[in-house]
């Protein structure tokens, strides 16, 4: 044989071997990094319980408790229970306990069936209307299934024709949001929200702002714009109550500290923390908690319910209007 084929026949076998080596990294690898950076994990070939379990743990690494002795118990167990597994049903207890252990409270996988219900859910309506010369903004929870764009809208719209009406108040009603996306909540709330930082995500890894400029938020949920500009120094009253969870207290954090704000009602339901969600092929999602809520006020909250700065209710969120902003 040639000199020349020697060369070339040593070049295709290593070429040859590299390929096989990129293709074993992908199998192995693939489905956690395909996760990591589209949010979907993709398995090339079939999703084994071995392979859904293994992806499934290697995300759960970036649970803020995922330094635990309890998560690598809880790992250990899962991965064992994996190998004997015939279904991906069998082994998703066993894994929702290592993601909570992983994550805390906050921390869940999510079955395809309750998946799919929480697509098909109907969700109350994002509305600002008047109240004397009060606007009541009504901020529900709201899902990456929904409009959020038009969810956004709907309230910076609302809050921008009070203002030009002659609005002297607003109350922001977060009771009952039980969460979802922060995106659109703070986008829609952000003609009554200085620009700025107006909380920050707290993790091993450092913080990373949640910002508002103008009407557009960046840094927590998804980014959304919408347009109508300001309405600076208007009293703002936050209204929660024990079902406001998750982005329904980082939305009520974002006022936290305002010289013109207050927030009321009773302490809310300690998901104050921030999560993030993968999707697999067989229509489940891992939601796993990846930083807690610090406030503008260097205040850090997770898993304990957080405080109103007044016990009550709209009641009271009107009288402070009324008697401290001269609003009716």
């Amino acid at each position: 044989m040639s000199t020349t084929k020697k060369v070339l026949t040593t070049i295709a076998a290593v070429f040859g071997v590299l390929l096989i080596a990129a293709g074993a990294v992908a199998y192995v690898y693939g489905p956690t990094m395909t996760a990591m950076f589209t949010g979907t994990a993709k398995f090339m070939g079939t999703d084994t319980p071995k392979r859904y379990a293994a992806t499934v743990l290697d995300l759960a690494e970036q649970g803020i408790y995922a330094d635990s002795p309890e998560f690598a118990e809880a790992s250990d167990k899962a991965r064992e229970a994996a190998k004997q597994a015939d279904s991906l049903d069998e082994i998703r207890p066993a894994l929702n306990d290592a993601v909570q252990a992983a994550g805390g409270k906050h921390s869940k996988l999510i079955d395809p069936n309750v998946e799919q219900e929480y697509a098909e859910m109907e969700s109350t309506r994002a509305a600002v209307e008047r109240n004397g010369n009060v606007a009541w903004a009504t901020v529900p929870g709201v899902s990456r299934h929904d409009d959020i764009q038009s969810y956004a809208d709907t309230l910076t719209s609302g809050l921008v024709q009070a203002r030009d009406n002659g609005a002297c108040g607003v109350v922001v009603d977060l009771r009952g949001n039980d969460g979802g996306d922060m995106g659109p909540m703070v986008a829609g709330l952000s003609p009554v929200l200085p620009d700025g930082t107006v909380l920050e995500f707290v993790s091993a890894g450092g913080s990373s702002p949640v910002t508002v400029s103008g009407n557009a938020v960046s840094g927590g949920g998804s980014p959304v714009e919408t347009s109508g500009g300001k309405w600076d120094g208007v009293p703002v009253a936050v209204l929660v109550d024990d079902l406001t969870a998750s982005s329904g207290e980082a939305t009520m954090l974002a006022f936290r500290g305002l010289d013109q704000s207050r927030s009321f009602g009773t302490p809310t339901a300690g998901y104050a923390s921030a999560n993030t969600v993968y999707d697999f092929p067989d229509g489940s999602s891992l939601m796993l908690t990846i930083a807690k809520d610090k406030a503008r006020t260097g205040e850090t909250f997770a898993e304990d319910p957080i405080e109103p700065d007044v016990q009550g209710g709209q009641e009271q969120a009107l009288q402070w209007l009324r008697d401290e902003h001269n609003c009716s």
